[in-house]
């Protein structure tokens, strides 16, 4: 497995998507890890925020500063991408770029089947919830609110998580269509 590359404290949203995302994903294309054909929007919101747009082609990364046309847009502050970015406050790279797990398949033709909008509210120690929303192919409708733990939302992203379990005992909690969130679940499977 390639080894992330160690982000600077002072890392610029332009310097992460326009250099070290692409970095990355160059070294899990290697690997066989990578989609092969999906297009990213992530809108980072407050003082030094912005907009980059991602494509996926052919196994390649292109990344630049602005808008296209997406088949997922995440949306979140710049404070939290931060947390995420660096591994801060409880916050992970997951959080932003879902963690490949071995055995699991290439789904970004799903992806571009989906469309709606999951909003998360991510409850941390000591600090404001990790907030983020992820909108498929444009579709504002229809939208679900999950809130859970951020260390449960993580555990449940790298499988040590039942989704059926955690929404049972009360550790996922739903608001808005459920079916919507079935299907987001299918992602993962």
């Amino acid at each position: 497995m390639a080894e992330q590359a160690l982000v600077s404290e002072n890392v610029s949203p332009d310097e992460f998507f326009e250099q070290l995302l692409p970095m990355g994903f160059a070294a899990q294309a290697q690997e066989g890890k990578a989609p092969q054909d999906l297009s990213l929007q992530f809108y980072l919101t407050g003082e030094s925020g912005g907009q980059w747009a991602i494509a996926i082609s052919g196994g390649a990364m292109t990344a630049r500063k602005g808008s296209g046309i997406a088949n997922v847009t995440v949306t979140l502050s710049v404070d939290d991408w931060r947390d995420a970015v660096l591994g801060r406050d409880g916050a992970a790279l997951g959080l932003i770029i879902p963690p490949r797990r071995p055995g699991r398949p290439d789904n970004s033709a799903r992806v571009k089947t989906i469309k709606g909008t999951l909003a998360l509210e991510l409850a941390r120690e000591g600090k404001d919830p990790f907030k983020i929303e992820v909108c498929f192919n444009n579709g504002a409708a229809p939208r679900t609110l999950v809130r859970m733990k951020i260390d449960e939302y993580l555990a449940l992203q790298e499988g040590r998580l039942n989704g059926q379990e955690a929404f049972m005992t009360g550790k996922l909690r739903v608001e808005g269509d459920l079916g919507f969130l079935m299907q987001i679940a299918t992602l993962t499977a």
